[in-house]
C-alpha cells in the first residue's frame, strides 16, 4: 500500500510531541500530517481548512482513493505540471521565503512535498477520469437550479438571467452531481477498510 505521507516525530520541529491522529487499514495519519496539509494548502479531496478532524477525514479519504489509483493505469503528472502547482502554492505566501519557513516549520522536506503535490495530482487525474459524465440535466432542472443559486451568477453587479447564465449552470450542476457520485464512493471505500480516529 502506497504511504501517504508520514512524518516521525524526530524529523518534525513542533512545540509539542507529534501524536497519531487515525490510522487506515494501519496505515498512520500523524497530526504533523494535518498540520502539513493545513499550512501549505494541498489536498485535492476538499478544502484544507477545517476542524483537525475535518481535515483528518480528507487525508483519510485521499489514502483510499490513492489505493485505488495504485490499482489502475492513471498517467503520471508530468515533472512540469508539478512543479507548476508548487509554484502555485508558493503564490499564496506572501514571499518564497515565507512558504520555506511554512513548510520546514511542519517538518516538510522538498521530496516529501514533491511526493505530496504528485499524488494530489494523480487523484485528480483519476477522479476526472473515473467521473467524467452523469446525467444531463432537463431544462426544468437548470432553471430552478439557477433560481435557487442566482447569487452566483453576477457580472458587473448585477445578477444574470437565466438565459444568459444557462452554460454555467448547467456546468455547475453537472459538477455538483459529480461530487454527490464521487462522495458516495468514498463512502462505499470506507466500509472496505478499518479507519480508527484517535482522541
Amino acid at each position: 500500500m502506497l504511504i501517504f505521507l508520514v512524518l516521525t516525530a524526530g524529523s518534525v520541529k513542533q512545540d509539542i510531541i507529534d501524536k497519531v491522529v487515525a490510522t487506515v487499514d494501519r496505515q498512520l495519519i500523524m497530526l504533523s500530517d494535518v498540520r502539513a496539509v493545513t499550512e501549505l494548502g494541498v489536498l485535492a479531496m476538499g478544502s484544507n481548512e477545517g476542524s483537525e478532524s475535518q481535515v483528518t477525514s480528507r487525508l483519510i479519504n485521499s489514502i483510499l482513493i490513492l489505493v485505488e489509483v495504485d490499482r489502475f493505469l492513471v498517467s503520471e503528472p508530468p515533472q512540469p505540471v508539478i512543479q507548476r502547482r508548487i509554484d502555485e502554492l508558493k503564490e499564496h505566501h506572501s514571499t518564497v521565503k515565507s512558504f520555506e519557513t511554512a513548510w520546514k516549520s511542519v517538518g516538510m522536506t522538498e521530496e516529501r512535498l514533491y511526493r505530496l503535490v504528485r499524488n494530489d495530482l494523480r487523484i485528480d487525474i483519476y477522479l476526472r477520469q473515473r467521473f467524467t459524465s452523469t446525467a444531463e440535466p432537463t431544462n426544468a432542472e437548470l432553471v430552478q437550479y439557477h433560481k435557487e443559486n442566482q447569487h452566483q451568477y453576477v457580472h458587473n453587479g448585477s445578477r444574470l438571467s437565466f438565459n444568459d447564465a444557462r452554460e454555467l449552470v448547467r456546468d455547475d450542476l453537472l459538477e455538483e452531481r459529480r461530487q454527490v457520485i464521487i462522495q458516495n464512493w468514498i463512502a462505499r471505500l470506507h466500509e472496505s477498510v478499518e479507519i480508527v480516529y484517535v482522541p
